[in-house]
C-alpha cells in the first residue's frame, strides 16, 4: 500500500488544519437490505463528495430481475466515478465487492462493513437465510418493523423500524434472495486495491467470512470496532474515524 509521506489528509485548509480524506474524495456508500440510501445520514453529513445511492428495490429504487447482486451492481456501476472509494455494509458490502472486482480502473479503495463474500460456504449461513426469508413473508410489514430493532442499541433500534417500516413483502424477499445467491469468493483474489474490512465485536456471525476475505484479498486490513451490525448506527463516530484513517494512511495525493 501506498505510505502516509504522501496522503490524502495531508492538505490543509485555511485555518491550517488538516482536511480529512473523506472530505477530498468521491465516495460512494451502499447500504445493506432493509435499508436506503439516508441511513448513511449520521456519517455523511457534511461529507460533499459523497453518494449514497438506494439499492435496486429499496427506498425509490425500482426491483431488478432477478434479484441478484450482479444486478445490482449492473444497476449502479454507472455511478461510480473515477478514483472513487467505494464503502459497502452487508448486502452493500457485496455489492462493493462486485463493483471493485469489475471497475478495477475505476476504484481506488474499498471499504466493507459486517459483510461476507457469500452466506453459502456454510450451514448455519443457508438455514438463517431460509428461515429470514420464510419469516419475512408469513408475518405483517409492521410486525417485521417492529421486531427488527428487538435486542438493538436505541439508535440502532429506531433505525431499523423507521427503514423497515418502508419496505414490502416483495421488496425484503428480492434483498435476502440477492444476498442468498452471491457467491463472492471467487473476486477476492481479484481486488487490487487498498481494502479495509470492518467488523462489529458484538456481532461474530459476520467474523468467519470477514476472516476469509481478510486471508484473501492482497493487504487487506481487518478492524473489529465495538457494536453489532449496524456499526454506522451503534458506533457511528468510531466507524467514521476508521474509514478517514484507513484512507489517510493507504491513499496517495
Amino acid at each position: 500500500m501506498p505510505s502516509n509521506s504522501s496522503g490524502v489528509c495531508d492538505t490543509q485548509d485555511p485555518a491550517g488544519a488538516p482536511v480529512s480524506a473523506l472530505a477530498r474524495l468521491d465516495t460512494v456508500w451502499l447500504h445493506g437490505a432493509g435499508l436506503a440510501g439516508d441511513t448513511w445520514g449520521p456519517i455523511t453529513a457534511g461529507v460533499a463528495r459523497a453518494v449514497t445511492p438506494d439499492l435496486p428495490g429499496h427506498g425509490r429504487a425500482k426491483l431488478v430481475k432477478p434479484p441478484r447482486v450482479e444486478t445490482y451492481a449492473d444497476a449502479l456501476s454507472h455511478l461510480v466515478p473515477q478514483d472513487a472509494v467505494l464503502i459497502g455494509h452487508s448486502l452493500g458490502g457485496m455489492v462493493a465487492l462486485e463493483l471493485a472486482a469489475r471497475l478495477q480502473d475505476r476504484v481506488m479503495a474499498l471499504v466493507l462493513i459486517e459483510t461476507v463474500p457469500t452466506v453459502r460456504d456454510r450451514l448455519s449461513g443457508r438455514v438463517s437465510a431460509s428461515l429470514a426469508s420464510g419469516l419475512f413473508q408469513s408475518i405483517p410489514i409492521s410486525w417485521l418493523a417492529w421486531l427488527s430493532g428487538l435486542g438493538q442499541s436505541r439508535e440502532t433500534c429506531t433505525e431499523l423500524r423507521r427503514q423497515m417500516a418502508r419496505m414490502d413483502r416483495v421488496r425484503i424477499a428480492a434483498a435476502l434472495e440477492a444476498a442468498a445467491c452471491y457467491d463472492g469468493r471467487p473476486r477476492l483474489s481479484q481486488i487490487d486495491v487498498p481494502t479495509l474490512l470492518i467488523v462489529g465485536k458484538q456481532n461474530t456471525a459476520t467474523h468467519h467470512g470477514t476472516a476469509l476475505m481478510a486471508e484473501r484479498i492482497r493487504g487487506a486490513r481487518l478492524v473489529k470496532l465495538p457494536g453489532g451490525h449496524m456499526l454506522h448506527t451503534d458506533n457511528p463516530v468510531q466507524l467514521k474515524r476508521s474509514i478517514d484513517g484507513f484512507l489517510c494512511r493507504s491513499l496517495p495525493n
